[in-house]
């Protein structure tokens, strides 16, 4: 790792000579930083809940670094890569880190790892990729998907335990071109889970469809997204499953910006075959432009049904925030949210279920104020 990191430092230092004769490579990064308080957590070690306050890495966009390039083939072509890493810019990141200690990614250069090739056919990549559900997300939520009123808390892709279904390893994706606004893409994925075993022989290799429609054009966005992954007793929250059954997720989303605010609504819903009942999420929120800054605000609802459970868990999650630009890669940033549990749902205002899990039927609330740059 020591090696890893040393070697990006010294492309850093010669990012003005090296890459002078090539503007198409570029070194960029994020470093976010800002102060964290957490209610509602499940204590390490006892019983009732605890609270964390402290210095926290990636608040609004997590603490990155990475390079990327293109290289014109001629004729309209071009080639394309996408290499980057996530770092602890705070040290240890005690709310929401990894014990690789990259603190998002999960690995040097895992974050995105990816070439291909593109024109006016469109795009194709492969490598390690964002599903376009994600991409959905991140774009839909007033928050980026982040901020302590990330929809992430109560997210679909955030409570089955399915960590790819963010990120997806082995995966081969298609972008068509921009037809006036429209454009889609297709995805498919070899092996979901880990890619430590590339060649699986076994015949229980978890695979992925990925599908999406997207419309942006003037103050309209809208579109659909559908993911399909098979085996789904290979993830962990859903290991008690037998028969190789499918999970299947949608999204419905959409927005118009009025000038003065820009409002979006978000709808998901995932289903296990063989599974009565599902589970669902949606979301609306808003934008709201303040001077070189802006007011965001959303309220989401979380409800698993899956099963038929004799009390559906549900989550309610409510979050106002502002950011504030001092230029056009530095700005400040403040957000607060509060989440109301119930019928055995467990969900903390930190979307790092995993490593900071709630309590049952008892609320959490998140408050966090800190500066991002990108470079």
């Amino acid at each position: 790792m020591k090696k890893s990191l040393l070697a990006l430092a010294v492309i850093g230092a010669f990012t003005g000579s090296a890459f002078a004769a090539d503007s198409s490579v570029q070194l960029y990064g994020i470093i976010d930083m800002g102060v964290a308080h957490y209610t509602g957590v499940k204590p390490s070690a006892g019983t009732g809940t605890a609270s964390f306050t402290g210095l926290q890495s990636g608040i609004q966009s997590p603490s990155r670094i990475g390079l990327k390039g293109k290289e014109d083939l001629g004729g309209g072509l071009s080639a394309i890569f996408n290499a980057e890493t996530g770092f602890c810019a705070a040290g240890t990141n005690v709310t929401g880190g990894n014990s690789s200690g990259y603190c998002s990614g999960g690995g040097f250069m895992q974050r995105q790892s990816y070439v291909g090739l593109t024109g006016s056919f469109g795009t194709v990549v492969g490598g390690r990729l964002y599903n376009p559900a994600y991409n959905n997300q991140v774009a839909i939520d007033p928050f980026g998907y982040g901020l302590t009123g990330s929809i992430g808390n109560t997210s679909l892709l955030a409570q089955n335990g399915v960590a790819n279904l963010s990120r997806a390893d082995q995966t081969l994706a298609y972008v068509t071109p921009n037809f006036s606004g429209f454009n889609a893409t297709l995805a498919y994925t070899f092996n979901v889970g880990s890619a430590t075993q590339p060649i699986n022989t076994a015949g229980s290799t978890s695979r992925a469809y990925w599908l999406s429609g997207n419309y942006n054009n003037g103050p309209i966005t809208a579109g659909v997204d559908y993911s399909q992954i098979s085996n789904g007793q290979n993830f962990a929250a859903l290991s008690t499953l037998t028969g190789s059954p499918k999970i299947k997720m949608y999204d419905i989303f959409g927005g118009y910006d009025f000038g003065i605010a820009k409002v979006v609504g978000l709808y998901s819903n995932l289903k296990v075959d063989s599974i009565s009942g599902s589970q669902k999420q949606w979301m609306l929120g808003a934008t709201v432009p303040v001077g070189p800054g802006a007011i965001l605000a959303s309220y989401s609802v979380y409800k698993n049904d899956m099963g038929s459970p004799a009390s559906a868990p549900q989550a309610k999650q409510a979050a106002i925030g502002y950011t504030y630009a001092l230029s056009k890669r530095t700005n400040l940033y403040t957000s607060y949210s509060h989440i109301s549990n119930s019928n055995g749902a467990a969900i903390v205002a930190n979307s790092n279920a995993s490593t900071n899990p709630g309590v049952a039927n008892t609320g959490s609330n998140g408050f966090a104020l800190g500066i991002r740059h990108k470079f």
